[in-house]
């Protein structure tokens, strides 16, 4: 029973301190980080959200996934025609 006890104040503490890092911690650091005022600012300029780049509505991230599609597409023809001549 100790260690439920035990396991349960362990998950508290660290979602308190998650809490209290994005809540606080967080933005006092970036008012004191110029990189990161920067980093916002020419995001703001060229109009691109970072988080957009994880997805694939993009058109850069749309056409760098075709481009390493083709590629491995490319790489793969090519080791196939190689094995096919060792044999």
């Amino acid at each position: 029973m100790n260690t439920r006890i035990t396991q349960w104040c362990k998950l508290i503490v660290i979602s308190l301190a998650l809490y209290l890092f994005f809540t606080f911690a967080s933005p006092l650091l970036f008012s004191i980080s110029d990189s990161w005022q920067r980093f916002v600012a020419v995001q703001d300029e060229i109009g691109v959200s970072s988080g957009a780049l994880y997805y694939t509505d993009v058109a850069v991230t749309q056409d760098a996934e075709a481009h390493v599609r083709e590629a491995v597409r490319l790489g793969m023809q090519e080791r196939a025609l190689q094995s096919a001549n060792n044999n």
